[in-house]
């Protein structure tokens, strides 16, 4: 091809054509990888992407949502990877999602005030109410934000008026800093006064009667009652020597009162006092989440209830095996005495349920529900002076969920990998060792061979 003065131009012209048109596919390439960011789960249960339940959760979520975790070291340690790695899986559904690292080491202060106990534990904010998460799973994180994003209408109602203990006070013995936290959770708590109101609020979630000191009236008793028999849930903390108030109460509901004090050997060997209680658990939806976190009743009451007809009696706390139900009086070195003592492990906390409803004349139900009762032998793991210790708070935190009728989480099955390991026959492995060990490398030296001939011979 000739070159002159025109033909030079236009190779000019083409040069700077090629170079805008490969700085605008570039730019294109880089504009589609920020906005679009596709990712594949090629694995057998699609353990790498989030269950369609807990996508289902997170599309509901309006305002921006703070996750922070408390994990120690930098970017790049195991745990801030882990953690990174999973709530990336819900950040790709919902970009109102943000995560937030904080080295709890930099402020062991704040991580005092907070109640952090594990590294990683991550602290879920939604709306100014918060959630702490301990377990990093995906049942965990989903359910945390499936109670984040409920109703904020859940009255709990605490009885007053008899030495009970204050959920609002800030004494040792009263509830101040755990109705605190359960307000930053959507619960709201109020007193109660029978003697003013004379009635229990049609709106009430939970009534609580906590530690009364001295008994109620006969009219009072009776507006209790009448609220149970209605079908309403009711929260009854009963210490060791007032196990004999709202007597009819008891006998409505079939509590008798054991005389005594429930004492744990292994605590007292341990250096601590033995009239504080380790709590053992049953298999139930109000423990489901304590595997691996106890929790200490300090003064536990004996308690023997028996089943009503159309009620369901089950026990989800007891002492551990070498504890036994003193009789007689705590002083000094207690012993287990054969005679009087009753030997452990001993219930002490019952969930108790029936189906209530309102019922037609036609003797047609008009509508349903579970109602849930607790009776626990111990008030004191939620005051102020325990509830830092252990699983304390957690275990209170659970059980207002429970009565609440909060425990319908998101049930997501866990991912099974089949395609996790390969399982190969005496015969598959001798192929793949004849492949690798022989043909390939067989291959690479006839290919390398082939090709010095092919240039000797040039």
């Amino acid at each position: 091809m000739e070159i002159n003065k025109k033909t030079r131009n236009q190779l000019r012209l083409q040069g700077i054509g090629f170079v805008i048109m490969v700085l605008v596919i570039t730019g294109l390439l880089i504009q589609v990888s920020r906005e679009y960011n596709t990712e594949f789960d090629w694995t057998a249960s699609g353990r790498h992407t989030l269950n369609k339940a807990s996508i289902k959760v997170v599309e509901k979520i309006q305002e921006p949502m703070l996750i922070t975790s408390y994990a120690t070291g930098d970017e790049l340690s195991e745990t801030r990877i882990q953690i990174r790695n999973i709530i990336k899986r819900y950040q790709k559904q919902n970009d109102k999602i943000s995560l937030k690292f904080i080295d709890p080491q930099l402020n062991p202060q704040l991580i005092r005030e907070l109640g952090i106990r594990v590294d990683g534990e991550m602290i879920v904010t939604y709306q100014s109410r918060t959630e702490h998460l301990q377990d990093l799973t995906e049942t965990s994180i989903t359910n945390a934000i499936y109670r984040l994003l409920r109703s904020t209408d859940r009255q709990l109602l605490f009885m007053t008026g008899h030495g009970e203990r204050n959920p609002l006070g800030e004494a040792n013995h009263d509830l101040g800093i755990f109705t605190s936290n359960l307000s930053n959770k959507g619960f709201k708590v109020a007193p109660l006064n029978l003697g003013k109101t004379l009635a229990v609020p049609a709106n009430t979630t939970v009534l609580v009667i906590a530690s009364p000191l001295v008994d109620y009236l006969p009219g009072e008793t009776k507006i209790i009652k009448e609220y149970v028999e209605a079908g309403g849930n009711l929260l009854w903390l009963i210490e060791p020597d007032k196990n004999e108030l709202l007597k009819d109460l008891a006998d409505y509901l079939q509590i008798k009162p054991v005389k005594g004090l429930i004492i744990d050997l292994d605590n007292g060997l341990l250096g601590n006092d033995p009239t504080h209680v380790l709590g053992q658990y049953f298999e139930h939806a109000i423990t489901n989440s304590f595997s691996t976190t106890q929790t200490l009743f300090p003064q536990v009451a004996g308690l023997d209830i028996t089943a009503k007809p159309d009620w369901s009696v089950d026990p989800f706390v007891q002492s551990m095996s070498r504890s036994w139900l003193e009789t007689g009086k705590v002083e000094g070195a207690v012993k287990y005495n054969e005679a009087s003592d009753v030997s452990g492990p001993l219930p002490f906390g019952f969930a108790i349920t029936r189906m209530a409803g309102n019922v037609s004349e036609e003797g047609k139900e008009k509508s349903q529900h579970q109602q849930r009762i607790i009776i626990l032998g111990d008030g004191d793991f939620l005051s102020n002076t325990y509830l830092g210790l252990l699983g304390n708070q957690a275990m209170g935190e659970s059980i207002f969920n429970w009565l609440s009728h909060d425990d319908n989480f998101i049930e997501i099955p866990p991912s099974v990998a089949p395609d996790s390991k390969v399982v190969a026959t005496e015969m598959h492995m001798a192929i793949l060792g004849i492949v690798f060990i022989l043909l390939l490398p067989a291959l690479l030296v006839g290919s390398g061979f082939f090709i010095w001939l092919r240039r000797r011979k040039k």
